[in-house]
């Protein structure tokens, strides 16, 4: 939501030069002509062959190698069966992507990018730092099949939540931008290909081989509105030895961006949204208010009440002096007041004030191609790659959880209701004093927490190719692994915390005057580093043998291909001593133990898991019907059959088939339908974990229902969250694989009246069954709340014992009183099916040999027609009561799944000169998690669109000949985020908040 700002076309000297520069080039190639220019692949260079003119022959060249991605069958003369898109390297230019994240965005059927590198909020459990990942149909991360060069990628060391299952991805910031030849995207299943996780289509990126020459380039940009920095410098060499039979191709890239803190964005930088609601229908709705209950002022509960002091049961708080509040007791000797109850509203706690929005981040990637052809025809090849990321960033300070409270002996210095001296006088507390629990404090004055994450990747493959008659053959062995290691600074310890508060003497830490009295010495003590190293292994051996000639139909030749493929996949979690059960947390008052010694973060075992895969495949395809054969409304009919066996040593054998056909009725239009069926293999992770912690704040609608019965509120959409809940997941080694039936149906227009134009529409639908999943945190909790109002009750949601505020909350109500939610428990199983459809539109054209260029248009568009979640019988209950459920039913524009997306390119070159335009637009949809207090409606996430614009000009002569200048603005119209009921203000996940970028590069290039 925009703000005003006076100074908001005050541009920085560096966009003042980029735009000044843009202007310049438009203007100087208007007023080019005359220049003599001849055709190389479509392409206009001058006669001379300088270095500008053998970089467009090299590019236009690339363009003209046969996409491979969706059939095994080499040298095959049937194309366009199945829905494939490019993006070359005039689309990454426009795009202009920095890494795997900025590129693989641009994608229109890719969804929400949970894995997003910007997740600083999460614990040291989830995966952080610098890591994206790839959701094509929205249908979830890991159901797309990544690879390099046709094989594939190993895990990311780590795992996000969708649905609350853990779910892994290939780490697309991996793959060197630089080096990337193209990216190939299969929008359909493949898995009677690929295997496991085809089920939303394949995206392979070709890595440049047989490169001759170097280049450097090198890039700084600079953000308008935030302190955002970024460089970028890339080195590309080649070179042939052994007399034109080897080649060696090396890409070298090194990235760094600056850190942006919350603070420095108007919609980040309180977590407080609702001022951006006023005017609206939404105005003062507390869905927005998402500061934390959680502050320094504490919540604290004595052993007993104290009369005049406490509530009946004991809790109360701290605060400063209010004149308004007849309440308050102003007793404590820094002049501090005590008040019975929780902390109000008013006094919740920022906590992005101290956050990091983008973090601190430092890439290196290399790829190196090695390639050699024998005398006999064999041809050998290998690869190395290393990638490297440093991330930095800051969270919020550590804050105390109700699952695991610290207690604060009667006898401790600062204890107001205990027996020394600090003991507030004038009220009825026992001579020897009153324990006091501590179950929500925030521990500001031990300064924020520092995030460093470190992710390494590297990977090995040596290959041989051939081949002996009709017959190509391929195979390679290829290792790779990754690591990551996860460090926050400044955490607290529990166990030595508790020290701290229960020492006797005035060195005691002081939890009760609003974490401002204290010294840094009485800080120190409990202040511990936390960590967890991630490790994951991918081993592979692969054979594939294909004949473009194996038979003949009266149409023409039939190919084959088979292949099988043995790999290995490993991953181990070694968490924190502190948090994995090694260092526990003994309650030194009450002897209760706890699972974590981290204070803010769940206890988490460590969990290492691996399998082995064996796979065979096989691959028909060919003509049916052929020209020459004369019949009518059949120009062509080509077929494509395949299937795939893959035995897994822990989930058991699974056996996929697909079947394609390709109908030409005219030679200008193709008509292609394919059906495939396909699975996904549970991860490790969901199979060997054996228990997955994590805090949840969920809506307590029993207790919403007390409150409705006595008329606090009008209904149960008005209830908000709780306190912080322990969600426990636990592991399944029983899991089955998901099964995927996929459709599609498409036709592609090539109109002979106009020359270079392709139209294509493609359907899609896929059809999900026995889906790994877990009831979320929610509807477990909803559960109770049904069961409960039936007499009995959901034995995976544990409540502590009700005390006397529990009693008189419900007094009146006509409810048996109960006691606060503290665990709730959840099992991975086999749950769901899901059933998504949808368009894929393109719009392709080039326009040639024109007095004013060449230009080369592309506009991608996709449509989310249907995502429908399975209901089971006891969710459609809780429906039936007006509960809003989480992931199921009618699943459309809801939480990242936009109803449209669709992205362009428009590229133009004229001699020397060039310039490209790339456009996005992401659709709306409605945010679930704020749900409106009157109405019920959920929040509304506006649509979004940014363009973006570069131009430059290559040297072909002088001290400059062979280096091209580009200066460019990403997000040229500086388009905000649109507001969502997120942590920062808008969904990460699919928009950016980096506003207007303006860079520039320059490229040498020396062949």
């Amino acid at each position: 939501m925009k703000t005003s700002n006076s100074n908001k076309c005050n541009l920085s000297p560096l966009a003042l030069c980029i735009l000044t520069a843009l202007g310049s080039s438009a203007a100087v190639a208007q007023q080019t002509t005359g220049v003599e220019r001849t055709e190389v692949a479509g392409a206009q260079v001058q006669n001379t062959e300088s270095t500008a003119a053998k970089l467009q022959k090299e590019q236009e060249q690339d363009l003209e190698k046969v996409i491979v991605v969706g059939s095994s069958i080499k040298g095959l003369n049937v194309t366009g069966a199945l829905p494939v898109s490019l993006m070359d390297q005039k689309d990454i230019d426009a795009i202009a992507a920095t890494s795997g994240a900025d590129l693989f965005a641009a994608i229109p059927s890719n969804g929400n990018v949970n894995f997003n590198g910007n997740d600083v909020v999460s614990g040291v459990y989830a995966s952080r730092g610098d890591v994206a990942s790839i959701n094509l149909r929205s249908i979830g991360t890991g159901n797309t099949l990544v690879l390099l060069n046709g094989r594939r990628l190993v895990q990311h060391p780590g795992s996000q939540t969708e649905n609350s299952v853990p779910v892994t991805t290939v780490n697309m910031n991996a793959i060197p931008v630089m080096g990337i030849r193209r990216v190939e995207v299969l929008h359909d299943g493949a898995a009677a290909i690929y295997g496991s996780d085809a089920v939303a289509g394949v995206v392979n990126s070709e890595m440049r081989s047989d490169f001759d020459g170097y280049r450097f380039d090198v890039q700084y940009g600079d953000a308008e509105n935030i302190s955002r920095s970024k460089l970028n410098m890339n080195m590309l060499g080649g070179w042939f030895l052994n007399d034109q039979s080897t080649n060696l191709t090396l890409s070298m890239n090194y990235y760094k961006a600056s850190e942006v803190m919350a603070s420095e964005l108007p919609y980040s930088a309180n977590s407080d949204l609702r001022p951006f609601l006023e005017g609206s229908d939404w105005e003062g709705d507390t869905n927005f208010r998402n500061t934390s209950s959680t502050t320094p002022w504490g919540r604290f509960d004595a052993s007993q009440g104290v009369s005049g002091l406490t509530t009946g049961a004991g809790r109360f708080h701290i605060e400063p002096v209010d004149g308004s509040d007849s309440n308050q007791k102003c007793v404590l000797a820094n002049g501090l007041c005590i008040d019975s109850g929780s902390v109000g509203s008013d006094q919740y706690y920022n906590t992005n004030g101290s956050r990091t929005l983008l973090p601190e981040t430092e890439r290196a990637n290399a790829f190196l191609f090695i390639n050699h052809e024998m005398d006999s025809g064999t041809e050998l090849y290998g690869e190395l790659s290393y990638y490297w990321a440093e991330s930095n960033s800051q969270r919020g300070e550590t804050a105390t959880l109700t699952s695991a409270p610290v207690t604060i002996s009667k006898d401790a210095y600062w204890n107001p209701l205990g027996s020394g001296v600090n003991r507030v006088a004038g009220f009825d507390i026992p001579a020897e004093g009153l324990d006091v629990k501590m179950d929500a404090y925030r521990v500001v004055d031990a300064g924020v927490r520092q995030i460093n994450v470190v992710n390494t990747t590297y990977r090995g493959l040596a290959g041989a190719r051939g081949n002996f008659g009709n017959w190509d053959w391929d195979s390679a062995v290829l290792y790779s692994a990754a690591k990551t290691d996860d460090t926050t600074y400044n955490r607290t310890s529990l166990t030595k915390f508790q020290q701290a508060v229960n020492r006797a003497d005035a060195s005691a830490y002081n939890p009760f005057c609003g974490a401002t009295c204290n010294s840094q010495a009485s800080i120190d003590p409990f202040l511990v580093n936390i960590s967890r190293v991630g490790e994951t292994e991918l081993a592979l051996v692969d054979y594939k043998l294909s004949n473009p000639n194996l038979f003949s139909l009266p149409a023409g030749n039939v190919g084959v291909a088979f292949g099988t493929e043995w790999r290995y996949e490993s991953f181990e979690n070694d968490y924190d001593d502190r948090l994995d059960g090694t260092t526990v947390y003994t309650d030194a008052v009450t002897g209760t133990v706890y699972e974590t010694d981290v204070m803010g973060s769940s206890g988490q075992p460590d969990a290492d898991g691996s399998r082995n895969v064996f796979s065979a495949f096989v691959e028909l395809a060919g003509p049916l019907i052929s020209p020459e054969m004369d019949i009518p409304l059949v120009e062509k009919l080509d077929f494509q059959l395949a299937g795939r066996y893959e035995r897994y040593n822990d989930v058991g054998s699974v056996f996929k088939p697909k079947a394609v056909l390709s109908w030409y009725p005219a030679q200008s239009v193709q008509i292609r339908a394919s059906y495939a069926e396909g699975f996904r293999a549970p991860n490790l992770e969901q199979l060997h974990t054996a228990r997955t912690n994590r805090v949840n704040y969920p809506i307590d609608y029993y207790r919403c229902q007390a409150s409705v019965n006595k008329g606090d509120i009008a209904n149960l959409s008005a209830c908000s969250g709780t306190d912080s809940i322990e969600n426990i997941r636990l592991g399944n080694p029983d899991l089955k694989p998901e099964k995927d039936y996929n459709y599609g149906f498409g036709m592609v227009y090539t109109p002979a009246f106009v020359d270079n134009l392709t139209l294509t529409t493609d359907f899609w639908r896929i059809e999900q069954e026995d889906l790994v999943g877990i009831r979320s945190f929610q509807n477990i909790a909803d559960l109770d709340y049904l069961y409960r109002m039936n007499g009995s009750s959901n034995p995976n949601v544990i409540r502590s014992a009700p005390t006397a505020d529990d009693i008189a909350f419900f007094a009146g109500s006509g409810l048996e009183a109960v006691g606060d939610m503290m665990d709730i428990y959840g099992l991975f199983e086999n749950l769901d099916s899901r059933t998504t459809e949808g368009l894929d539109l393109g719009i392709y054209y080039k326009l040639n040999r024109t007095s004013f260029g060449d230009f080369d248009f592309k506009l991608n568009g996709a449509k989310l027609l249907k995502s429908y979640q399975s209901v089971d019988e006891e969710s459609a209950k809780l429906a039936a009561l007006g509960i809003t459920l989480d992931d199921v039913g009618d699943m459309i524009q809801m939480d990242g799944r936009p109803e449209w997306q669709a992205s362009g390119t428009v590229t133009w070159r004229y001699d020397n000169w060039g310039a490209g335009l790339h456009a996005k637009y992401v659709g709306d949809y409605y945010d679930t998690s704020a749900v409106h207090d009157e109405t019920g409606d959920f929040w509304h996430v506006s649509s979004w669109n940014t363009v973006s614009l570069y131009g430059q000009y290559s040297f072909d002569e002088g001290a400059m000949d062979g280096m091209r200048l580009r200066v460019g603005v990403r997000n040229l119209f500086d388009r905000e985020p649109p507001l969502a009921d997120e942590t920062y203000g808008y969904d990460a996940s699919l928009h950016s908040s980096e506003g207007r970028y303006f860079y520039v590069s320059l490229q040498a290039n020396f062949f």
